[in-house]
């Protein structure tokens, strides 16, 4: 084992250093997304122009000078993106957040700067309008393609090592995968008992947790990832002492697994060496519960218009295929545990009831897939030929924007229970019911039926704690493309 693990050390250093030559090093990752960035303000600005001239007299308006335009502007925005963490491998979604603030923080400057600048392109509501469309719709649009190409492409990615190959470097790992934030190239693992670990079988193992510093060393990587969450602070910071003085980057996973993590304010007591973690009740608190109203109410009244002429047609063809109702007003559990009455579309036959308890008695899998999802996967009887169709592209639920409307539900929240699975719901039940349920939710973009009845319980009282429109907005972007491609829908 000795032999082998030398010689993936070996291996190892030379990928590093082959790494480092091919895909750059972290000055040329900043700089192409500073260049990225540049694009995309350069392009917001021609865009809003462009709109400008179009509909406002044209000769009212000077183009702006080439320094305004290809200097002072990008600039200035630059400035703002490059002091918030966006160039720094990161989640995707506390990417998005920042870019958000620093975009409406550039926005603010670059218009007060031409204004006072006597431009007056900026005398007319329309492109200061323009800009902020473009600059928001463009540079989030121009970022994705390049995070994605990046990642699609293996390129610009950082070597790392992991410490630790549980459960939690196999989740870490999947993080890290699937999320647009991070290019890490594992080189390797540190572990102790690598026979027990299913990562093992995947990445080199490059030795033991204690010989961390000198594997470190000898391969040249500059970033550590810790995913040992079940070491004691003892040799936790054992560990780190070995690892930090040949890196610029150590990470490491607390044991702090299942715990409220969003929002997390770390407060360091330097003359006590101690840090506090302060952790915020999102939900519980009137100044979060309004934004999430507002959200709901201002993105429902955006695609309202869109949905209710779907929503005619999914109508005329429930009628012409089925006798009964269009819509199934069925009663759901909301917030504080009340009950209302949920909109769905019809898509059962009316007799839907004694179809499935003599579809459960026949056939022992179906009875066994229904105690464990409360649904059914594949072929389900009780389902019309039009309702196959709005099930497996969610058209069902679209009269849940009425929901929404009228204040019952969220577009994202908890999944609706039904007041029968009350008891099954135990202990997550009061959390759960703090807030509206949702069309859509962390269920629904990670697996949606896929997920049993017990997995969603925990995705949505783990979504209640970690609440903020960012995960919001992660979760409606994610349920878009989950739609299109019908995963998970039955």
């Amino acid at each position: 084992m000795r032999v082998e693990n030398k010689e993936n050390v070996a291996r190892m250093s030379m990928r590093c250093m082959q790494g480092s030559r091919t895909s750059g090093n972290r000055y040329l990752r900043r700089i192409m997304s500073v260049l990225t960035d540049y694009i995309a303000i350069l392009l917001a600005e021609k865009s809003a122009m462009w709109v400008t001239a179009l509909l406002v007299d044209a000769g009212r308006y000077e183009r702006l000078a080439s320094s305004y335009t290809y200097f002072w502007i990008p600039v200035i925005f630059i400035l703002f993106y490059s002091r918030s963490n966006i160039y720094h491998m990161r989640p995707i979604l506390d990417k998005i957040r920042d870019i958000f603030y620093c975009t409406c923080n550039g926005l603010v400057v670059s218009l007060l700067f031409l204004y006072f600048a006597h431009k007056n392109i900026v005398d007319n509501a329309v492109f200061p309008v323009a800009f902020a469309v473009c600059a928001f719709g463009l540079g989030y649009a121009i970022r994705y393609v390049y995070w994605r190409c990046l990642k699609s492409w293996h390129l610009l990615y950082e070597p790392v090592i992991l410490i630790g190959a549980g459960k939690t470097a196999e989740k870490a790992l999947r993080f890290y995968e699937q999320d647009l934030g991070y290019r890490y190239d594992v080189l390797g693992l540190m572990e102790d008992f690598p026979e027990r670990s299913t990562v093992a079988e995947k990445y080199p193992v490059l030795g033991g947790m204690w010989d961390a510093g000198r594997i470190v060393q000898e391969t040249g990587v500059k970033t550590v990832v810790i995913t040992a969450p079940g070491l004691a602070k003892e040799q936790l910071q054992k560990l780190i002492s070995q690892v930090q003085p040949h890196v610029r980057n150590i990470s490491f996973v607390p044991d702090l697994l299942g715990t409220q993590v969003m929002g997390v304010e770390a407060n360091v007591f330097f003359t006590e060496e101690m840090l506090v973690l302060k952790l915020r009740n999102n939900l519980a608190r009137r100044k979060n519960i309004f934004v999430k109203r507002v959200f709901d109410l201002l993105l429902s009244a955006v695609i309202l218009l869109p949905v209710l002429a779907i929503m005619l047609g999914v109508a005329v063809a429930i009628r012409c295929e089925s006798k009964g109702p269009v819509f199934f007003n069925a009663r759901r559990i909301g917030k504080h545990g009340r009950e209302f009455l949920c909109y769905k579309f019809r898509s059962m036959y009316m007799n839907a009831d004694e179809i499935l308890e003599s579809y459960l008695t026949e056939n022992a899998e179906a009875r066994a897939e229904w105690n464990e999802f409360q649904k059914l996967k594949g072929y389900d009887p009780r389902v019309t030929k039009v309702g196959r169709i709005i099930r497996r592209t969610s058209l069902d639920e679209l009269p849940q924007i009425l929901n929404v409307l009228l204040g019952n539900m969220s577009l994202v929240g908890p999944r609706p229970y039904l007041p029968r699975e009350k008891e099954k719901m135990g202990s997550h039940f009061d959390t759960i019911c703090m807030t509206t349920p949702g069309i859509t939710g962390l269920w629904q973009v990670s697996g949606r039926s896929d997920v049993a009845f017990a997995g969603r319980l925990h995705l949505d009282e783990w979504y209640v704690h970690n609440w903020s429109v960012w995960v919001d907005v992660m979760c409606l972007f994610k349920t878009v493309k989950i739609v299109v491609f019908g995963k998970g829908a039955y």
